[in-house]
């Protein structure tokens, strides 16, 4: 056999003088130089002998498979080193080292090569890891330090996507080695959760390369292009795409991935972790979910100061709930309840008219007592997808949980134009939408009694609120549309040059709004600049606030304070 000449030549050498040789390099160097148009053949290995002699036993490896590897180094260069290269270059068939492909195998498996397996050709290159190791004339020993923590699992993760994109690993192997390492932490909070979800093992890998990308990149946005890098060929499986476009998938129904929600509309083809996901099943990972999840608040600085006129009822309930939510005495407050047993959650409804001030005096409310606010459109939380409203009402309260755990201030939550949840819920409702609507209503209920922050809701509503909210709002303050005297303030703070009586008159003769006072001044100044007038025209105020009344009906009230 040819192996076993090889090995005879070598030890018919060992008789002849010694060639005094310092480093496996400069074998490397006069093997390759020997090597150019030999054929590699027997006059070949004889006249190299003794430098793969010396680098065979440097680096345990056989004298073909020393060859092999320093014509691979000597082109180590180039990233996609091609057999023909190495063939043309030894001056020999293609065939002739195709046959020696074992050998080449077994340098693959000790890690002195890496092997790009892509649809279109074979290609290898030599890890700089093993050059620095020749350079320092010893033999390369691929070693890995023990997946022992979440961290680690990533960073070890993070190396297999790398061959992965280079083509040095197959899918199949990818989804065998990722196992191997998620058992290894299988104690982790990661490992158990995922467990008790009971995914099978290509949704788990799914997950983990989703996770993968949020925790590498910070990923909000995941599309199938990125998720076709997970797959041989760059090509995702058509019934992973099915089963995420379809929303069909488990990894939907685990409450660990979620579509992309652009201007109210569910992306069907781009997804991201859920927040339950990122702040809990991630959890060990320390990531900053802090400063992701306070993305979405208001600061309570943003907000300009205004001089709010109320009603003298409002006033009073007003400057009394802003006085309990200072930092102090809220604390304080929720203290004595937590002692006595009590919940400590502040649940506030705002309601009466639109343009009474509502959402404002939340804003100043915020402004004067430091907290910020994370606002909530309902519009955004409900989706067409069956099941995933509710979620994402749940994934709300989760994430506003997480920030007060974070938060010296808890923010206000902020259900602003609550209307289309504030309703009586549907009795014996049929129709997909109605259960939906009184699921994410029950899911709000449930919330609220066991909220530790604030939440303060503002709607319409005068006559049509489920007598389930009402009972677990603390607060319930009515906006009533302001009195004549109020109004008259209001025309003299919007329009500091306006007489007195002017003001009282404009008050008398329009039941108007807080906004639509506002309003109204905005236009008039518009007008007024771009007349170049100065001074009050009050004809044509009046004139404006004839095109802006609306209506001058009383609306009933509804609730009161306790």
């Amino acid at each position: 056999m040819r192996m076993i000449k090889i090995s005879k030549d070598i030890k018919e050498t060992e008789a002849r003088p010694r060639t005094r040789i310092k480093s496996v390099l400069e074998a490397f160097e006069n093997i390759v130089e020997l090597a150019k148009d030999s054929n590699l053949d027997d006059k070949f290995f004889d006249n190299a002998s003794a430098y793969i002699r010396y680098a065979s036993r440097k680096l345990a490896l056989s004298p073909m498979q020393t060859v092999l590897l320093a014509l691979f180094v000597d082109r180590s260069e180039d990233n996609r080193i091609l057999i023909s290269e190495i063939a043309s270059y030894a001056g020999c068939r293609t065939t002739k080292i195709l046959r020696l492909s074992s050998e080449i195998d077994v340098l693959e498996n000790k890690h002195y090569l890496r092997a790009s397996r892509s649809r279109d050709r074979l290609s290898y290159r030599v890890p700089r890891a093993v050059l620095n190791a020749l350079k320092e004339n010893r033999s390369y020993v691929y070693t890995t330090e023990p997946v022992s923590d979440l961290q680690s699992f990533f960073d070890r993760f993070n190396d297999l996507m790398g061959e992965m994109n280079n083509n040095e690993t197959t899918y199949e192997a990818l989804l065998q080695q990722t196992g191997e390492y998620f058992s290894e932490i299988k104690d982790s909070y990661f490992a158990r959760t995922l467990k008790k979800l009971v995914l099978d093992d290509e949704d788990r890998l799914l997950f983990i390369y989703m996770a993968h990308l949020f925790v590498e990149n910070n990923d909000d946005r995941i599309g199938f292009g990125d998720l076709d890098n997970l797959y041989d060929d760059n090509k995702i499986p058509g019934w992973c795409k099915n089963e995420l476009r379809g929303h069909t998938s488990e990894l939907f129904d685990s409450n660990l991935i979620e579509n992309v929600n652009e201007e109210g509309m569910a992306r069907s083809d781009c997804f991201k972790l859920t927040e339950y996901a990122k702040s809990d099943v991630l959890s060990e990972l320390k990531i900053n979910i802090k400063a992701k999840s306070r993305e979405s608040l208001i600061k309570f600085d943003s907000f300009p100061e205004k001089k709010l006129i109320y009603n003298p009822s409002e006033k009073s309930q007003i400057t009394e709930l802003a006085s309990i939510l200072s930092a102090d005495r809220f604390c304080e407050i929720q203290s004595r309840l937590r002692n006595a047993g009590m919940r400590t959650g502040f649940c506030s409804l705002f309601y009466g008219s639109p343009g009474t001030g509502k959402t404002e005096t939340v804003y100043q409310i915020a402004r004067a007592t430091g907290r910020d606010i994370l606002r909530v459109d309902v519009d955004k939380i409900k989706s067409c997808w069956v099941g995933e409203s509710e979620q994402n009402m749940k994934k709300l309260f989760d994430r506003y949980r997480n920030i007060c755990k974070d938060s010296a201030l808890a923010p206000i939550l902020l259900f602003n134009e609550a209307d289309a949840i504030l309703g009586v819920r549907m009795e014996g409702a049929t129709r997909a939408v109605d259960k939906m609507e009184n699921s994410i209503q029950n899911i709000i209920l449930q919330e609220m009694e066991s909220l530790e922050g604030i939440m303060i809701a503002t709607t319409n509503l005068t006559g049509n609120l489920d007598k389930a909210f009402e009972r677990r709002f603390l607060y319930k303050v009515q906006f009533s549309r302001p009195t004549v005297e109020a109004r008259s303030q209001i025309w003299q703070a919007m329009l500091p040059s306006l007489t007195e009586n002017d003001a009282k008159a404009l008050a008398s003769q329009f039941d108007l709004s807080g906004g639509e006072i506002e309003n109204i001044t905005r236009k008039y100044t518009v007008n007024a600049i771009l007349s170049g007038q100065d001074g009050i025209d009050l004809q044509s105020i009046i004139e404006i606030c004839r095109n802006e009344r609306i209506s001058d009906s009383v609306k009933a009230k509804i609730g009161f304070r306790i």
